[in-house]
Order: structure tokens, then sequence, then C-alpha cells
């Protein structure tokens, strides 16, 4: 399936906001995952993506392997039936879609905004700055989330995060479209801090391919 940048950005996610809970457990939650977060330099994962919307016949699933390293990097790919790569290698933010032969390009500056949660897991965001937050609900393990960019954003729509009580890490981020579609990305078998080989992060344009550059993101 085809992922869109925006979508995509959200997804990665890391954060938080709404609901009458008591204000010592949000100011925990946000504690421990900004502290998680600024101690970590690389990230390693696995992923299962399921989009939802009025217009599809059923759910699209997915699932691939993300890593991040800040500041600035990251690498989405997914697996077949539809494969996908998505790399942000410091500069230009790079999506190929093998089955169409083309790849978009975008200047990671424009990818990357303090406006979206994938800033804070690249190292450049911090949550109470960037984002209005509020504690959904408290389960048993984990901690639900919902972020609110602080700048007004119509395109960006509402985050939640699943963040474990164990660690902090993020088991899952549901974002929900203005137009009603909504796309979960649920994390497993996430490393921390673990060496990343450096050509992770970097992209070529395969021969044959047409390269897109769209005029805004």
């Amino acid at each position: 399936m085809i992922i869109m940048p925006r979508r995509l950005l959200l997804a990665c996610a890391v954060l938080v906001a709404a609901a009458p809970v008591r204000a010592d457990v949000l100011r925990d939650a946000l504690d421990r995952l900004q502290r998680r977060y600024d101690d970590t330099r690389t990230l390693q994962a696995d992923f299962k993506q399921v989009v939802e919307s009025k217009t599809l016949a059923g759910k699209l699933q997915a699932k691939g392997k993300v890593a991040f390293e800040k500041p600035n990097r990251m690498r989405w790919d997914y697996d077949p039936p539809d494969p996908q790569t998505i790399v942000g290698d410091g500069t230009v933010l790079w999506i190929y879609q093998p089955d169409l032969k083309q790849v978009i390009k975008a200047p990671l500056t424009t990818a990357f905004q303090s406006s979206t949660p994938v800033s804070f897991l690249a190292g450049l965001g911090r949550i109470e700055r960037d984002f209005d937050v509020s504690l959904v609900r408290e389960e048993k393990d984990v901690w639900v989330l919902k972020l609110v960019p602080k700048e007004n954003d119509q395109g960006v729509g509402t985050l939640e995060l699943g963040v474990r009580k164990k660690d902090a890490s993020v088991a899952q981020a549901r974002i929900v479209d203005a137009a009603g579609t909504a796309t979960t990305i649920m994390f497993s078998g996430e490393k921390r801090n673990g060496t990343v080989k450096p050509e992770l992060f970097t992209f070529a344009p395969p021969a044959g391919v047409d390269v897109v550059n769209p005029p805004t993101y």
C-alpha cells in the first residue's frame, strides 16, 4: 500500500493529550516519556500497520521494520506483497514505491517540522513545548496519551499513543486524519541505543524509476 508522507510522519510518533485524570499520573507519564527519548540515540523495531477508512472495502494491513537515529535519520521498510522504503537521510526524505517505479523526494526540513511527532523521536522536539497534552485513560500496563500540536495545522488530525508503563516505550500509535482515515501502528522487538550501520540511512534512486519532487509536503 502507499503511505502518504504526513500520515507516516505522524505515525512514527511519540507523544500525548485529553481527559479527566489525576494530574500526577499525567506528570509521571510525560516525565518518563521525555527522559526515555532524551536518552535514546538509536531505535530499531518491528512494526505492524492497519489502515481503516470509509472508502476502503476492508482493512489494509502491512508490516516491516523501522529504524531511527538522532538527529533526523529514519528508515521504514515495508514487507511484500506491497513493498515500500522510506528513508530520511538527514537532508532529504525519500519514499520509494517499487510497484509504481517511483521515488518521491522532499526536503527533510519540510517533512520534519516541530509540529509533527516524528520531530520528537528524531531528537528535535520536546513534548510540552510543541504539544498540548492530556491523558485519555490509564490501563494496567499502559498509558493512553493524545497529542495535539500547538501550531494550528488542520492536516494533522489526532494522534493517540499507547505508552508502556514498564519502560515508557511506545507500544502503539493511532492517527486519525481530517478525512477520518485511521492508521494504527504497533511496535515490538524494540532495540535501543544499538549500533546502526550508516548505510541504512542512505538512499539512491534505482535506475529506471521516476523521481517526483512534490511542491509541498
